[in-house]
């Protein structure tokens, strides 16, 4: 007994868990420090004390101290030959506790208790099972891989934008969601990543199940080990396609005229701009003429804007249909356009083209049940004849548009 128990005491002084040992009845035979640690109980209180009568100076520390007072005479009443549970304590430390009946020597029935300190492991654990919540509870993709570009973690929003489950698409390459045209991109950013250097922020096409094109906003970093290895890299991949959609439309917007998908006022003068350097620098011609349609606003009041929508459609489709790619044709707001010719060789081109401007808007609308008519007056200017910039073509062609139209409407006059 006493070679068996002094090799047990060795044993409980020696261990960096809490340990004690009682007898059947509870009584103290021996303990290590680490156990008044953790408990802390002060050293008179262990003198001579039953284990049952030292649960008053600690119970109180737990989180369910009935709870404890019970499984712990349950196993002193029933003498459970091994028992496991974890206590949590009020000041949030946590300890697996473990209890085994065991013999020395003989008859001798003695009780191990041990207490390991698991509070940073809970934790860790806690902050793990918070971050796979943020992870598959975020709305953008978080996609993980390995060095060689494999996929090795894929989460319910990488499903929901690129629309493979996490079963169809981890093992698979990273490239399979990548253009082919794009395959340098992703070679640069492992390489980046391989090296130890940072990667910034950008935005790239991707490609959805099917090949669908998404437009993602990329934020890419390194996966480490312990040792600070770098053992792969997370990505995290943002929808922005609506967002890309938006500023396509605000970029329209800004240039081209809503109704008629025609080039607006702002756009027309930036073509002009670079027209007339260009006629300069290789003294050539060009014409700007001044479209203003007769009687639609007789049509526009009389049927309702919805006709006068439509109808400017049909205008503006067949002014364009009679141009060439290289010339435009301008929606200034109402019934008024501008055409700009970029090249001409003499000023008959443009008159030519008036006249087959004015053919073509001449001829019959049929919308809805109404057979409609309309003319056009045309007011030509030439570069440089007429005017050396812009402002001056469009004015020297306004007054020919009025000219024309007080020499009885739907004709062109010119220089």
């Amino acid at each position: 007994m006493n070679h068996s128990f002094s090799m047990l005491q060795a044993i409980v002084e020696s261990t960096p868990y809490g340990l004690l040992v009682t007898n059947k009845h509870g009584h103290l035979l021996c303990y290590n420090q680490p156990y008044m640690d953790m408990w802390r109980i002060p050293p008179e209180v262990m003198v001579n004390a039953r284990h049952q009568i030292i649960f008053g100076h600690y119970s109180s520390q737990l989180r369910d101290p009935q709870q404890f007072l019970h499984s712990t005479e349950v196993i002193y009443g029933t003498w459970l030959p091994e028992s496991f549970d974890i206590l949590e304590f009020l000041d949030g430390r946590a300890f697996e506790r473990h209890t085994k009946a065991t013999t020395l020597e003989g008859p001798n029935m003695v009780r191990v208790w041990s207490f390991k300190d698991i509070t940073e492991r809970r934790q860790a654990e806690a902050y793990k099972a918070q971050l796979a919540a943020m992870v598959e509870s975020s709305d953008d993709a978080i996609i993980v891989k390995d060095l060689n570009a494999i996929i090795t973690s894929w989460n319910a929003g990488a499903e929901r934008i690129f629309g493979y489950q996490a079963s169809e698409i981890t093992g698979s390459s990273i490239l399979a969601l990548i253009p082919p045209e794009r395959h340098e991109e992703e070679k640069g950013i492992m390489s980046l990543v391989k090296s130890g250097n940072r990667v910034d922020h950008f935005e790239t096409m991707w490609w959805g199940k099917g090949k669908k094109p998404i437009d993602v906003s990329v934020t890419t970093s390194a996966v480490k080990d312990s040792d600070g290895n770098i053992v792969g890299i997370s990505q995290i991949a943002r929808d922005i396609t609506k967002r890309k959609e938006s500023q396509k439309r605000i970029e329209y917007l800004a240039h081209y005229d809503p109704l008629t998908g025609l080039p607006n006022r702002a756009l027309l003068a930036d073509r002009m701009k670079t027209a007339i350097e260009n006629a300069k620098r290789y003294s050539f011609q060009l014409a700007v003429l001044f479209v203003d349609l007769d009687h639609f606003k007789l049509i526009n009041d009389s049927l309702g804007h919805e006709i006068g929508d439509k109808l400017l459609k049909i205008v503006a489709e067949r002014m364009r249909s009679r141009l060439r790619q290289t010339d435009t044709v301008s929606r200034l707001g109402g019934d008024e356009f501008i055409i700009l010719l970029s090249r001409i060789n003499a000023a008959s081109d443009a008159a030519c083209v008036a006249e087959k401007i004015i053919a073509a808007l001449s001829q019959p609308y049929h919308l809805e049940q109404h057979e409609l008519g309309l003319g056009a007056s045309i007011g030509i200017s030439i570069y440089p004849d007429s005017g050396k910039d812009t402002s001056s073509l469009l004015r020297s062609a306004d007054e020919a548009m009025y000219s024309a139209k007080g020499q009885g409407r739907n004709r062109y006059h010119g220089p």
